[in-house]
């Protein structure tokens, strides 16, 4: 019996290279953004969607370390979503040390492992850490490209 069309369950082998570039590349990005990160505890950045709405994406600091920054990324503002479809939230570790910035939680999900076996009772992918990396990426080069910053107002003592 020939083995002709049936695939093997091979298993995923990340690709670390790839990434810690995208890591070292989110760290970019984010100084780009938000240069004063280390002094502002907050920024925003309106992005206008295709149908005029605008999502808005919210960088917030959450913890100060030496050689680290904790910031948590907020997208809202799509009221044309259904209500069953959630714009993710993320926690993004910022080590300064070593110039790059990795998602260390997405929506509820902590420890987002570098790899999932298949098939898993959560339904992650295999590189679902690599994935998610990746969409910080694109989002933070979509506030790059279109974004326009949302300055707060100040607030008066009445």
């Amino acid at each position: 019996m020939s083995n002709t069309g049936i695939k093997k369950n091979r298993r995923y082998v990340p690709d670390l290279v790839r990434d810690i570039a995208t890591c070292d590349a989110n760290f970019i990005k984010l100084q780009q953004l938000f240069p004063d990160m280390d002094k502002q505890d907050e920024l925003e950045f309106g992005l206008a969607g295709p149908s005029e709405e605008i999502a808005l994406v919210k960088l917030s600091v959450i913890e100060r370390c030496p050689y680290t920054t904790c910031l948590q990324v907020e997208i809202t503002g799509d009221r044309l979503l259904p209500e069953w479809m959630r714009l993710p939230s993320l926690e993004v570790r910022i080590y300064h040390d070593l110039a790059t910035a990795e998602v260390i939680r997405f929506d509820h999900h902590r420890s987002i492992r570098q790899r999932y076996e298949q098939p898993n009772p959560d339904m992650h992918l295999p590189d679902e850490k690599s994935q998610i990396n990746s969409f910080l990426g694109e989002l933070l080069a979509q506030c790059l490209s279109s974004g326009q910053a949302i300055n707060p107002l100040p607030i008066c003592a009445s």
